[in-house]
């Protein structure tokens, strides 16, 4: 009783809390559409009492004016979302990776519901996409995103943010890296395929009586799925690492915001 007495006697304090993690539940694992929403405010009513309770908001003194006070709200929602976003950059890049897969084995027509977005996500997409998750959550990936979270409170302190150049600069970048990570993670089967394509063209050339087209396409499915499986250790060691360089990115950009 006397743990909810003291929530009632600093409410502002925790409803500061709530807006900077409520980015949580836009962040990669937490953003899932089976997750039911009353488990998700559930989730964040929790973890920012385990905030509150460790004093991440102890040094804050809540101004006396009502329009400041939603202001520093606006503010700490605009922080977590920009950590979740972070962190959903690299998920896009892998998304990313199986559009370019599936459309140069010819699936780019064909996609499936993503059970975790609800959206439609191409069939390897989803693949890499769930494989993915699985090896973030296996390396405790979730619980060091809501440490990242915890963090940010050491290192900008409540109601300041600031968005200079050099934290647009950074975001930007990292927008790019999506490019730069769905190509690599891309490349070994896409590089394969191209391969095929020049041996195909090469036998259309000497051989004209033949059907490339009906040999070409079933060839090239078989290909993909057979480099495919051959990657997928490599694919996961190198998850592995980008991982390690998505949490080094989310702190490089909430020290950009200070």
């Amino acid at each position: 009783m006397d743990i909810i007495t003291e929530l009632l006697r600093e409410n502002d304090r925790l409803i500061i809390l709530l807006a900077r993690l409520s980015g949580i539940v836009f962040a990669p694992i937490f953003n899932t559409r089976t997750i039911p929403a009353i488990w998700k405010v559930s989730f964040i009513v929790i973890t920012a009492i385990f905030a509150w309770k460790f004093g991440f908001a102890a040094a804050y003194q809540p101004p006396e004016e009502i329009f400041a006070y939603v202001i520093t709200i606006a503010i700490e929602i605009t922080t977590g979302l920009i950590i979740a976003l972070t962190a959903q950059f690299f998920f896009a890049a892998i998304q990313l990776a199986g559009q370019i897969i599936d459309t140069q084995m010819g699936f780019g027509i064909m996609n499936v519901i993503d059970p975790l977005s609800g959206t439609q996500a191409p069939i390897l997409g989803n693949f890499k996409f769930i494989l993915a998750i699985l090896v973030f959550l296996n390396i405790d990936g979730h619980h060091l995103l809501i440490q990242a979270f915890f963090d940010s409170y050491r290192i900008i302190p409540i109601g300041q943010i600031s968005l200079e150049t050099n934290f647009l600069q950074l975001l930007i970048k990292d927008f790019g890296n999506i490019f730069v990570i769905g190509l690599k993670l891309s490349l070994p089967i896409v590089g394969a395929l191209l391969f095929a394509d020049v041996v195909l063209g090469i036998i259309a050339r000497t051989v004209p009586q033949m059907n490339i087209f009906m040999v070409g396409m079933p060839a090239k499915i078989l290909l993909g799925f057979g480099v495919l499986l051959a990657s997928v250790p490599l694919y996961i060691y190198y998850l592995n690492t980008l991982i390690e360089d998505m949490f080094i990115q989310i702190y490089n950009i909430i020290r950009t915001l200070v």
